[in-house]
């Protein structure tokens, strides 16, 4: 077999165990849809009763696939299993906040309920202590509320960009 193969396939043996070591049992006996909207009239989001790892994440998972694997196909508000999960993220900071279905997704956005506000409070990627950013700096998160400081910020954005794409378009321009 070729090492390079060999290498690969025990990477790969390696990381399921270390993800396996990790989850647990934690993916185990979750709320279904019905007990999680029980749970959402108390004002607690699914994923707040969900077992939680107790070892670190392991290092070669991002954040978002370390929410994947620990929210293991379900919404961390409703516990949907059968609807794709978007990242959610704080619009304003642009921290990835967890997985969320299309429903869920959309309502956050809107809703002051109750269970929102906890979610919004201690969310996935704080019940894992994982951090990263959703997008990037030229979406402007984390940027100052001064308005000052945003048009300060946003020049040296475009300033940047124009430095970026210079050297694109000038080879676009020598290949004609």
């Amino acid at each position: 077999m070729n090492p390079n193969i060999e290498w690969a396939a025990e990477e790969v043996r390696r990381r399921d165990a270390a993800e396996q070591a990790w989850l647990g049992s934690t993916t185990q006996d979750r709320p279904s849809f019905a007990e999680a909207e029980v749970l959402d009239r108390q004002g607690i989001p699914s994923c707040h009763v969900w077992e939680i790892p107790v070892r670190e994440v392991p290092e070669h998972l991002t954040a978002v696939e370390a929410l994947r694997r620990w929210q293991a196909g379900a919404c961390a508000m409703c516990s949907a299993t059968r609807a794709r999960l978007l990242v959610d993220h704080c619009h304003k900071t642009g921290l990835v906040r967890g997985l969320l279905c299309t429903s869920c997704n959309t309502a956050e956005a809107h809703s002051d309920a109750p269970a929102f506000a906890a979610y919004r409070r201690r969310p996935p990627a704080v019940m894992l202590k994982v951090e990263q950013q959703y997008g990037s700096p030229w979406d402007g998160f984390g940027t100052s509320d001064d308005a000052h400081d945003r048009d300060e910020w946003t020049a040296v954005q475009v300033d940047a960009a124009g430095d970026l794409f210079a050297g694109i378009l000038n080879r676009f321009r020598t290949e004609r």
